[in-house]
């Protein structure tokens, strides 16, 4: 079992089977980053309209992800370069469960997140044919793709009671290569991921309440920045100092 620094029994739960009633694939997210001493006010006030995902008795769930890139970072540079279109590639294992996914992500030219994903046996660090011709299919490259980066953070899971949105909230977030690798302690990452954009969301207004305000902001983005001293990363200056300033927050 998962230990748990945070009270997460204030929560009625929800299981897998509830949450995939609002996986929402297509969607619109809205991202937050702040500083951990927030994390259990804002869980508090958020108890009586949300629900938690339980899975064998877990409430907190530990992530791994292996993002692939070119060796000239196209997809990096999509990002860094406000691309309308753009594209993460990744293998991710979700831990509890065992699952694991190759997925294709894509931030279309409407703003919106289009995740496509696919079950696999085994994190790999390597592509093989199939996913080789799924990222030929889809975004319609033929251009060899190495690992890059490596994330890995622990995942609160919630829905409204509703179950028209979805909230993630990842702590513990670590990135690194084969050689370097890079602890953000104390952040916070939470996503709001809805059907439509919805400024009237309850989470929305105690994170407003809690002064944490939203922020455009990609763990694949900002981790590269941290382990790969020689990209460009001048349109990502301002969120390195927002991120700065969260992360020395007290």
């Amino acid at each position: 079992m998962f230990e748990s620094k945070y009270d997460l029994k204030q929560f009625n739960c929800i299981d897998l089977d509830q949450l995939n009633n609002v996986k929402l694939q297509n969607r619109k997210d809205t991202k937050y980053i702040f500083h951990e001493n927030k994390l259990n006010k804002l869980l508090s006030d958020a108890s009586r309209d949300y629900k938690i995902l339980e899975i064998n008795n877990n409430r907190q769930f530990f992530y791994e992800s292996i993002y692939f890139d070119s060796d000239d970072f196209l997809f990096y540079n999509q990002h860094h370069n406000e691309k309308r279109s753009r594209y993460k590639i990744r293998f991710r294992e979700y831990k509890t469960t065992g699952e694991v996914y190759f997925e294709v992500k894509e931030k279309n030219n409407k703003n919106r997140t289009v995740k496509k994903r696919y079950p696999v046996t085994s994190l790999k660090n390597t592509l093989d044919s199939f996913e080789k011709n799924l990222i030929k299919e889809i975004i319609g490259i033929d251009k060899k793709l190495n690992d890059k980066l490596i994330i890995e953070f622990d995942r609160i899971t919630l829905a409204n009671n509703d179950l028209t949105e979805r909230l993630t909230i990842d702590t513990n977030l670590t990135v690194k290569n084969h050689s370097n690798k890079k602890s953000f302690n104390n952040l916070v990452v939470t996503e709001v991921k809805q059907k439509k954009y919805n400024p009237k969301s309850k989470f929305m207004k105690i994170l407003k309440n809690l002064k944490i305000y939203k922020m455009r902001f990609s763990k694949y983005c900002i981790g590269t920045i941290h382990i790969y001293d020689d990209l460009k990363s001048n349109r990502f200056k301002p969120k390195l100092i927002q991120l700065n300033k969260v992360l020395n927050y007290n």
